[in-house]
């Protein structure tokens, strides 16, 4: 019974849902020729850190700055996004990481870089053993790698500088394991508010119980079963009345409860969306990590800036891509929407060729795959006709009124790789980001 072992019933089960991209624009896009001609005017050398300071300058005082990849699954993003957070915390002021990854699991790394375990056992462990035996789910190489590690250390180090309330923590903005986060706040109730214990447990149970949890809800619902919206707000509901509306000033352990409450609350939604026809299941997730990047912000207080760090179909503004045209949101449009674009400064990220860590299958073994050459009209395919190796681009006023405003094709390659078989998504670069940075050929990351 749940009541007396939640943890032992809640099984997890990781939410499947794929983006399917066609090669086909509304428009024609400009000519290859003057496409080509742009990149090779505009483009920045990057081969040292110190180039970024025009990035920097363009940044300013924006208060998110929003960092992307094209793969789930390669080195050179995870070592730029590492450089520019490095200084954007160091230099520029910046308060926190928010990563496209599940709150819960992510959530757990904070004690280690703000050293909260350094009167514990686990004093003089690194981020290494400490990922290694971390409950990250699949695909745990979006996390569990090499470059990801050494940030975590280079952070763990930079904290141990400045007193606790200065320290800058990492959290995950995802709800890709819902019944993790569910595990987490029957255990707080059991321990913290008996008297609602049993509603919360029953409550959950009505999904829980469901064979496979969340997809056999989906199922149900298919089939004309009772939505349970209520079920999965109640527990939401009850901590935000233990936080009295004011969780900036609320205890670490309600806090992050509640957090983890609206993560199953937001999950029935996009369950329930699944089954619908239209873009709500993507919607919802995306509002997930929009909120709960403002819920952190808040929690940081009026002056904190934070940064990003999520895959482009996330923080790409989808207003200029063909996402929009099926009603689909992101991280990047729904932040410069509601906090003006002048506090958001979004950085995409594009390869030709190279490798990378995917899976054939969803849930299948990770392995180092070969990412074939981008399709030739794509922006990526005529970056390499540029000759442009590894490169920065800023995009200014003038390049967003210029002539690239009508769409063309950028690659997205997610956990699941399978060549020739590729994802484009319809773009308009110079407005989806403001800055992009370009690696011809790229290495996969070394997972741990």
């Amino acid at each position: 019974m749940m009541c007396c072992k939640p943890k032992q019933s809640i099984r997890r089960w990781p939410l499947l849902l794929m983006l399917v991209f066609t090669f086909t624009a509304t428009q024609a896009p400009a000519s290859e020729q003057h496409t080509r001609d742009f990149f090779a005017d505009n483009v920045l050398p990057l081969s040292d850190p110190e180039h970024l300071s025009p990035l920097y300058d363009a940044i300013g005082e924006r208060r998110f700055v929003l960092l992307g990849e094209s793969t789930h699954g390669t080195h050179e993003y995870y070592y730029w996004r590492a450089k520019i957070s490095r200084e954007l915390i160091t230099n520029h002021g910046f308060s926190f990481i928010a990563v496209e990854g599940d709150w819960n699991a992510i959530y757990q790394l904070n004690d280690f870089v703000k050293l909260r375990d350094a009167a514990g056992d686990n004093a003089a462990i690194d981020a290494r053993a400490l990922l290694r035996n971390h409950s990250i789910r699949w695909p745990r190489w979006m996390w569990v790698n090499e470059d990801f590690a050494d940030f975590l250390d280079w952070l763990r180090t930079h904290n141990a500088e400045l007193p606790m309330e200065q320290r800058v923590g990492v959290f995950g903005i995802d709800m890709q394991d819902p019944q993790d986060s569910m595990e987490h706040v029957l255990d707080w109730f059991q321990h913290n508010d008996t008297s609602n214990y049993p509603q919360v447990a029953d409550a959950y149970r009505r999904i829980l119980d469901f064979p496979e949890a969340f997809r056999g809800y989906a199922q149900h619902l298919v089939h004309g079963g009772e939505r349970l919206n209520n079920q999965m707000a109640l527990a939401a509901e009850l901590l935000h009345d233990q936080l009295d509306g004011t969780p900036a000033d609320a205890d670490k352990a309600t806090w992050v409860a509640r957090e983890n409450a609206l993560v199953a609350k937001r999950a029935e939604a996009q369950f329930h969306g699944a089954t619908q026809q239209g873009p709500e299941s993507w919607n919802a997730r995306a509002r997930f990590m929009h909120e709960a990047l403002l819920r952190l912000a808040k929690r940081h207080g009026e002056e904190s800036r934070g940064i990003v760090w999520a895959h482009n179909t996330h923080v790409g503004d989808s207003s200029a891509t063909g996402m929009s045209h099926r009603g689909e949101v992101n991280i990047g449009h729904l932040l410069r929407a509601s906090e003006g674009e002048d506090n958001v400064f979004i950085v995409g990220f594009g390869t030709n060729q190279g490798s990378v860590i995917a899976s054939s299958d969803w849930g299948g073994e990770q392995r180092e795959m070969t990412v074939i050459p981008a399709h030739p009209e794509s922006y990526e395919g005529l970056l390499h006709q540029s000759g442009i190796t590894q490169g920065l681009f800023v995009f200014d006023d003038a390049a967003r009124q210029g002539d690239l405003l009508t769409p063309r094709h950028q690659r997205a390659i997610g956990v699941i790789y399978r060549p020739p078989n590729e994802a484009y998504v319809p773009t308009i670069l110079t407005r989806r980001y403001d800055s992009f940075i370009y690696v011809d050929e790229t290495q996969a990351l070394k997972p741990l």
